[in-house]
């Protein structure tokens, strides 16, 4: 037994001297995957999946209408709604509605390009077509914002609360007093269910200081990528607006806020 242990000694002196000390040249092992890597293409950055309005149209007799969904579209849908007799909703590769009215609902496809929505109805119908996507919004300046009499009265930039944010806010005063909202280049982690408050805050540094400020709820934030307008309602006054802060509902934390300074 002690020829044993000895035996089994002199082995592990023997790997250990191995892999320390003076240890032998190893030969480089290829990596199938480096090439992979050292070549990897990153994707544009991804916004929160939204709903755009493609087109919306009506009518009380059988018709068709052309569409076309964007190629990097997630799917669409045919939101639709008839008064009475039947409506019968297709494209040339299927069948998307088949109602006895009234009725109302909603048909979703994946298929993207030049399409033709076909509708056989005896009764009034309205359909409006939605296409979800991913890809950074790009709204263009209102016209107000650059229009006589126009001006920006406050910005700032955006930064992280509870998450990552960039960007900037921008407050104009419209030629006729209203005040409206420009996010540019703005950014934030994807998620749904996000708000835009105006806050009273001058620069919350946590969830709690945001929640605890005075604040208008704006809008649900149209996207977590891209250039966006909003149009404040008559009865906020500027005074009040301090800061922009990006409101989650569902865990009720504060995303990325943007403190304004007065110009």
């Amino acid at each position: 037994m002690i020829r044993a242990a000895s035996a089994a000694a002199v082995a592990l002196v023997v790997a250990c001297a191995g892999c320390g000390g003076q240890p032998e040249r190893r030969q480089e092992r290829f990596d199938p995957f480096t090439e992979v890597r050292d070549r990897t293409v990153r994707s544009p950055e991804r916004a929160s999946a939204r709903w755009e309005r493609v087109i919306g149209f009506s009518g009380s007799v059988s018709g068709t209408k052309p569409f076309t969904i964007d190629d990097d579209a997630i799917q669409w849908r045919a939101r639709w709604r008839c008064e009475s007799g039947r409506l019968r909703l297709s494209t040339a590769s299927r069948q998307l509605v088949a109602a006895t009215c009234p009725a109302d609902g909603a048909a979703t496809d994946v298929r993207t390009g030049a399409l033709e929505l076909v509708a056989e109805a005896s009764g009034p119908w309205r359909v409006v077509i939605e296409q979800q996507v991913d890809t950074p919004l790009h709204e263009p300046p209102l016209e107000a914002m650059s229009a006589p009499g126009a001006r920006v009265i406050a910005s700032g930039g955006f930064y992280g609360l509870e998450r990552e944010g960039r960007g900037e806010a921008s407050l104009h005063r419209l030629a006729g007093g209203r005040l409206a909202l420009r996010l540019d280049g703005f950014a934030t982690s994807a998620n749904t269910d996000l708000f835009v408050w105006l806050s009273t805050a001058r620069r919350p540094r946590s969830t709690v200081e945001a929640a605890r400020a005075r604040h208008v709820v704006l809008a649900p934030l149209k996207s977590t990528v891209g250039q966006q307008n909003y149009l404040i309602p008559r009865t906020v006054d500027a005074d009040d607006i301090r800061s922009v802060v990006v409101w989650c509902v569902p865990v009720r934390i504060a995303y990325t806020a943007a403190p304004l300074q007065r110009r």
